[in-house]
């Protein structure tokens, strides 16, 4: 299975969360939007500042990026 990892992005890193076993990209959005969903919930003031969930491949390619403006 590929290895994704994510992070908080703004203008630089803001927080590693970490990487994940999974079996697809789209498994990788999931992911990511959960992850954006937790940071929203703790974090709220966040939404609306630019950030988002930069999600990268084991050889460190973008995958995409998840705006946390467009969580509900």
């Amino acid at each position: 299975m590929p290895l994704y990892h994510f992070d908080l992005v703004n203008t630089k890193t803001i927080l590693d969360e970490g990487g994940a076993e999974l079996h697809d990209d789209i498994e990788a959005l999931d992911s990511a939007d959960d992850i954006a969903r937790r940071i929203l919930d703790e974090r709220p003031e966040l939404k609306g500042r630019h950030y988002f969930i930069l999600v990268t491949n084991e050889d460190g390619e973008e995958v995409f990026r998840l705006p946390l403006e467009i969580i509900h």
